[in-house]
């Protein structure tokens, strides 16, 4: 098993760290970050770093993006009025940010290692066969569904049960993809190909995310657009499945990857 860590990995598993303020002690760490920490120590401790890989645009553009979510990870505590209180939360989000570039070294250094990636040929996958391929997939894929019931229609636990009839009679119960993914995107799902087809063909290539364009969808009732959305708990793997066959490797959550790997 080979895994290529995606951007929103490196970044979660990177954000952790103990800070005072107001004479209180507290724990910041990014609501992903254990699962994320659990996959890189996981490998290590097994000695199998060689098959943990961090490629150059995911380490970049990892340094790049934790500035902006250590930020967001402190957003809960931004909300104040005192100019004394503000400060303190800028050096507060100075210090985990060296924190978090330092883990960030760790994981890059100790954890993993890099592989050479031809420049050409990926860009030459991305565009000759991961965009016309996606595109086309899309195309087939997108299906919003917005429930409907007449406002005249009375009774909560009517409605609930109405619903939930709309909604077994259905052939699709939600947006199994939301959508093309962007440029960083494709340059990672085509830098996973090139690894594949350099690496054996049993070994199967995984790509490590939190990214809703790497691994199944949540099933969710509503169109995302909509703010009253609800997620039933399923899963849909359709896009994530169809790119692993044509392509080769498979999106998937970290936490899931340590239980294979376990």
């Amino acid at each position: 098993m080979r895994v290529l860590i995606e951007t929103s990995v490196l970044v979660s598993g990177s954000i952790c760290g103990e800070y005072e303020i107001r004479k209180r002690k507290r724990l910041l760490k990014h609501r992903f970050f254990d699962t994320a920490n659990r996959l890189f120590e996981s490998f290590k401790e097994k000695n199998m770093q060689s098959n943990l890989i961090i490629t150059k645009t995911v380490e970049n553009e990892g340094r790049n993006a934790l500035n902006k979510a250590v930020n967001d990870t402190l957003r809960d505590y931004k909300y104040t009025r005192t100019l004394m209180r503000k400060y303190q939360l800028m050096v507060v989000q100075h210090i985990i940010l060296n924190d978090s570039l330092d883990r960030l070294d760790y994981y890059v250094e100790e954890c993993s290692i890099r592989l050479p990636i031809d420049t050409k040929e990926r860009d030459r996958i991305q565009k000759d066969e991961l965009e016309p391929f996606v595109r086309e997939l899309v195309k087939g894929t997108v299906r919003f569904i917005q429930r409907r019931i007449p406002k005249v229609v009375r009774g909560r636990n009517f409605r609930k049960e109405l619903r939930k009839i709309m909604i077994d009679s259905l052939p699709t119960k939600g947006i199994i993809y939301k959508g093309m993914p962007g440029e960083r995107d494709f340059i990672i799902m085509a830098e996973a190909t090139l690894l594949k087809r350099l690496g054996r063909a049993d070994d199967p290539l995984y790509v490590a995310s939190f990214d809703k364009h790497f691994k199944p969808n949540p099933v969710q009732i509503g169109s995302y657009l909509s703010p009253n959305v609800e997620y039933t708990g399923e899963l849909d793997s359709t896009v994530r499945d169809s790119l692993a066959e044509k392509f080769g490797f498979i999106g998937e959550e970290p936490g899931i990857i340590v239980e294979l790997l376990e």
